[in-house]
């Protein structure tokens, strides 16, 4: 179960922050909206919260089906959105 909501969550976070989509919702000047609005920076922030939750959830739980360096791995990954927001917003 936790396994099938990580893996959602991850889904959903890649397409809040694919170029595709982002390239979609652009402005005539072809500048990025939706993702760096206030909701979207909220979006991006809450679906990294859970998916951290869930890592979490499995590794305390010691799921089988998903070894440590899948976890990590998506963790990294998670970290990184985090970061490149928080740049973009200092930037």
């Amino acid at each position: 179960m936790f396994m099938e909501k990580l893996v959602r969550e991850t889904e959903r976070l890649s397409l809040i922050c694919s170029m595709l989509d982002t390239m979609r919702r652009a402005d005539k000047d072809r500048n990025a909206r939706g993702w760096t609005s206030p909701i979207g920076l909220l979006k991006i922030t809450r679906s990294c919260a859970m998916i951290s939750e869930l890592a979490t959830s499995i590794a305390k739980a010691g799921y089988r089906e998903c070894d440590r360096a899948t976890l990590e791995e998506i963790l990294r990954e998670t970290r990184q959105v985090l970061y490149s927001l928080q740049a973009h917003v200092a930037g």
